[in-house]
């Protein structure tokens, strides 16, 4: 029958009983009686316990909770059976207290032996605490106060505990003979018994063997039941209890008796789990090395991997995996930092050591101090202490104020010496690698083998046993051999291209036999035999497919020559033309008109930015991009661009548009916002509108505008629309012009400014200044067409190695010379004793195709007489000009006679260029490459030209001849291929005047 009964069901008091007494009774340690109630009682492990009462101060045995008796009351605890039956239990402990003073038992009352004592079944104790641990003794009202229940309690049952691990002075026998007294003594209360075996973590088999012989004995009939656990381990201590619940409550079912060896596996398996569940919460959800228990513990305070992990391991086992987790994430975050600086390293070695080779064999020590005493140091590294690398809270960070500095002990680490060592080593390893590439390529090039076309694998035998051929990868040697092949190619295929210029009459003979037609495999065989012998062509021979490409390009461009397929593309000699004319006709002078006119050679451009001052400094920056050296090219033109940024009240002087070393020309209104905006339009307000217009009574009604809106990104579509609007209603009332930088920039751009946008910004405010300042057009067009006196065509060859502008330069450099084309300009000069206009079209030899159908006066032919091509194009070209007044220039790096005997080329194609101008009955003339004639060192040529002037347009209008008729018949015949419009004009009625003298 159950003593009592809890509200919650049957509640079984439970004597916990054992070996008791003084050390010379139990031996050096106790067997484990406290421990075993301890766990079972409070199942966290933060309330559990190893070390408990037994020696006491009389106090302290007087005390409420020992309260002068030999047994402690543990509490009350509920459990479940794995079958699912709960038990409600009360726990005593039969124990015997040890006077501090004379270290024997204390004596009080009727004092029988502990082994008759501790049988039990009826105790008493009036307002007596429960225990919960040794440091209560004396401060009982600092923790949890639960009396003994009525002040006395009725045994249901015992668990007799033996302690299975081996403690000095306790023999096992003396242990059996006491448990055994203990067992015989229990056994006569008819109370059902169960006996625990402790301390199974640190077992001796021997013991383990003596206490199931012990059980065994006959007297015992088998009733007792024994249990293997470990209270420190948590292994089993719910079974004793609940094994012993089901001996008292028999309709409760029995459990199973789990072996030790088998309930230890389980456990571990299970706080194996559960550690893992609590470091993945920890590991996923904490990445920061900075965070803080308390806040993590708050965060986490209901997961059920915190609350097992805590239940099982006890909070300062929790707090050490946090802690140990946050010290991995500050050890990678500062490992990061390290590699970080260790990456920058080398290029700061690089920078300081040029020739690091030098220190490859010095100690690292010894390359430490020439870094400190280097007077960059400081530039590269900055001073802190080591311990507080990481900041006051752990952080490693690049500091804004120290730029991409590194902290200057690092040097001291073994990481660094490393750096040193492996740059140092792989910067020898890449200067040997560099110069055994050199030494290969040198060997390529020293080769006669190696030819356009042929393989590595056909001359590899070649380079076996050579150092640089042999230390390189087969990758590296054959990246190396292709660049040298196409080297190689490139140049043998621009030599080829050079032969077939050098043959120009061989190519312009089949375009005048067939201007029309196509050309036959005869004629490729033709053009071939002729060519075959060259060292040049046979330098093709294994790229014949290339080689009769550009053979069939070349005979394509012959008959029909556009500058896109010029061998000397892009820089053909039309297109150098066009540039040159309208960098000089576009580079304006700048008339002084008005207050913000440009003015001077120099062509200055000033800008006022009105705008907020981080949005004027993007543009400002964006800008000086696109510059150099403060020059900027817009439309071939070039200026000098200096800024001002305005972004404060521009009623006050410091933020006027205009200040003594500055006048402006320009303005761009930038806003990007609704504040920007408002910023700009009553800036506008009180300075254009009001002060320059109204005081100032500019011609031009102010400052030209440009306004520019660059939204900003998160501007909802409604206020961008809204702002947009009011831009554009700004910039009309002042006259300005206005950009949506959005809706400019037709591909998308990371940048609020890109370069189409700001290069439109500036034409529109060129366009504005030009209006303003009444300047109109600065040259005359051939809308507004000069009408000429006489035509002459200048043809130069394609690819010459000459400066053009220097050729070029009487003509533009002229006093009064006015574009009236693409290519051509008009200049006014005296002729005799009147002022005459003279146009001259200047064209490479294949472009004079385009004025075919003008009349022309004069031709100026100009060659090098450092290119056999050069000459045979003009020699070709000369075939099929008619009997029209022609100049040579033979252009020279060396003027006047020292030009002749420069070296053999030169004196050949001089000889020759001569020859060409008597079979012509043309001037010849040399030229210096290097420098510019003056402008009338055309004119003796002009007047020649001028003075035959009314016969060349007689028998260009089909006017009767003045002639015979046989040359009348030939001028009906001949035309000529590149401008085949032109007619044949009747010789000169006397011989041409001898050419002008070099200048």
């Amino acid at each position: 029958m159950l003593s009592r009964k809890s509200d919650s069901g049957k509640l079984i008091h439970v004597s916990v009983v054992g070996l008791s007494g003084t050390e010379k009774e139990k031996g050096a340690v106790g067997i484990g009686k406290s421990c075993l109630c301890n766990r079972f009682l409070r199942t966290l492990a933060d309330d559990y316990s190893v070390d408990h009462i037994s020696v006491l101060s009389q106090s302290d045995f007087s005390g409420r909770v020992v309260n002068n008796d030999h047994f402690l009351y543990w509490g009350e605890v509920s459990k479940t059976s794995e079958e699912g039956h709960d038990f409600h239990f009360q726990v005593i402990e039969q124990t015997e207290f040890i006077d501090d003073s004379s270290f024997q038992p204390f004596k009080g009352g009727k004092m029988e032996p502990y082994v008759k004592r501790c049988a039990a079944t009826k105790l008493a104790s009036a307002e007596k605490l429960m225990y919960i641990c040794k440091n209560q003794l004396g401060i009982e009202k600092e923790y949890e106060q639960r009396i003994l229940p009525d002040g006395k309690v009725n045994i249901d049952g015992f668990i007799c505990v033996f302690d299975v691990s081996t403690v000095p002075n306790r023999p096992i026998d003396k242990q059996i003979d006491a448990v055994a007294a203990i067992l015989n003594n229990l056994m006569k209360t008819k109370k059902p018994i169960v006996l625990v075996t402790t301390k199974n973590d640190d077992s001796n088999e021997l013991y383990i063997r003596e206490v199931e012989r012990l059980v065994a004995r006959k007297e015992y009939k088998g009733l007792i039941p024994i249990v293997e656990t470990s209270a420190h381990e948590n292994i089993n201590v719910d079974l004793a209890f609940l094994t012993l619940g089901q001996l008292v409550d028999k309709s409760k079912g029995r459990s199973k008796l789990v072996p030790y060896v088998e309930a230890a596996r389980a456990r571990k398996e299970h706080l194996e789990m559960t550690t893992e569940a609590f470091q993945s919460l920890i590991t996923s959800q904490i990445t920061d090395h900075q965070s803080l228990w308390s806040q993590t513990y708050k965060k986490f305070a209901k997961h059920d991997e915190l609350l097992k992990f805590t239940q099982e391991f006890g909070s300062a086992n929790t707090q050490r995996i946090f802690r140990r987790h946050v010290k991995r994430l500050k050890d990678e975050h500062v490992a990061r930092k390290v590699r970080g600086y260790m990456e920058v390293l080398p290029d700061i070695l690089q920078e300081m050591i040029p020739d690091i080779s030098v220190f490859h064999e010095c100690d690292w020590p010894t390359v430490q101090r020439h870094l400190k005493e280097h007077p960059d140091f400081d530039s590269y590294f900055y001073k802190c202490d080591e311990e507080v690398i990481c900041g006051s809270d752990g952080e490693l960070d690049w500091q804004e104020d120290r730029g991409k500095r590194i902290p200057c002990h690092v040097l001291e680490s073994g990481e660094a010496e490393s750096v040193f060592k492996s740059h140092a080593s792989a910067l020898q390893q890449e200067q040997k690698k560099m110069e055994w590439k050199k030494q290969f390529k040198q060997l390529l090039e020293d080769t006669g083998y190696v030819t356009p076309g042929k393989l590595l694998s056909e001359i590899r035998v070649l380079f076996m046993g050579r150092e640089c051929f042999e230390a390189l990868s087969e990758q590296e040697c054959q990246i190396i051999y292709d660049r040298h092949q196409k080297d190689i190619v490139d140049k043998a295929k621009h030599n080829f291209q050079e032969l077939l210029l050098e043959n120009a009459d061989l190519f312009y003979h089949f375009k005048s036999i067939a201007p029309t037609g196509t050309i036959t495999q005869d004629d490729i065989k033709e053009i071939t035999d002729a060519l075959k012998d060259d060292s040049r062509y046979k330098a093709l021979d294994r790229l014949d497919q290339d080689r009769k490409l550009m053979l069939f390009q070349h005979l394509g461009f012959v008959h029909c020559p556009i500058r896109e397929h010029c061998p000397a593309f892009p820089n053909c000699m039309d297109a150098l033309i066009e540039r040159i004319l309208s960098n000089k006709a576009h580079r304006p002078s700048w008339i002084s008109n008005g207050q913000w006119a440009m003015n001077g050679d120099s062509n200055p451009l000033n800008v006022v930015i009105l705008s907020t001052k981080s949005l004027a400094n993007e543009l400002t920056a964006e800008i000086r991009s696109l510059c150099e050296d403060d020059d900027i090219e817009i439309d071939y033109h070039l200026y000098t661009l200096d800024f001002r940024v305005i972004d404060g009240d521009v009623s006050l002087p410091q933020f006027s548009f205009q200040s003594l070393d500055f006048i402006p020309h320009g303005c761009f209104c930038v806003y990007s916002n609704v504040e920007s905006f408002q910023y700009i339009r009553e800036s506008l307000e009180k300075t254009l509108v009001t002060n320059l217009e109204q005081e100032d009574r500019l011609p031009f009604k102010g400052l030209p505008l440009v306004t520019i809106f660059s939204p900003e990104p998160d501007l909802d579509d409604e206020l961008l629309l809204k702002l947009h609007s009011e831009g554009q209603n700004l910039a009309d009332s002042v006259q300005s012009a206005f950009i949506h930088t959005s809706v400019e920039d037709e591909v998308f751009s990371s940048d609020r400014f890109s370069r189409d946008v700001i290069l439109k910004a500036f034409r529109l405010l060129l366009e504005i200044i030009k209006e303003r300042a009444g300047l109109g057009n600065i040259y005359q067009t051939v809308s507004e067409p000069v009408e000429p006196d006489i035509r002459i065509i200048m043809c130069l060859f394609c690819g010459d190695p000459y400066s053009v502008e220097n050729v070029l330069a009487p003509l533009l450099s002229h006093h009064w010379s006015v574009m009236s084309g693409e290519r051509s300009v008009v200049i006014e000069t005296f002729l005799g004793s009147s002022r005459r206009r003279v146009e001259v079209i200047m064209s490479s030899f294949h472009g004079a195709n385009a004025f075919r159908e003008e009349l022309v006066h004069g031709f100026i032919l100009v060659y090098s007489t450092k290119r056999k091509a050069s000459l045979a194009t003009l020699n070709a070209f000369s075939m099929n000009i008619p009997n029209l007044p022609i100049q040579i220039m033979a252009v020279t790096d060396i003027g006047g006679a020292n030009a002749f005997f420069t070296n053999d080329l030169c004196h050949l194609l001089i000889t020759e260029g001569n020859a060409t101008a008597d079979r012509l009955q043309a001037h010849f003339t040399t030229s210096n490459s290097s420098f510019q004639h003056k402008t009338a060192y055309y004119t003796p040529f002009f007047k020649e030209v001028w003075e035959k002037k009314p016969e060349i347009e007689q028998a260009f209008h089909l006017e009767e001849p003045i002639v015979d008729s046989s040359l009348q018949s030939l001028c009906l015949k001949v035309t000529i291929y590149m401008c085949p419009g032109l007619q044949v004009y009747p010789p000169p009625a006397t011989p041409p005047e001898p050419a002008p003298p070099d200048h």
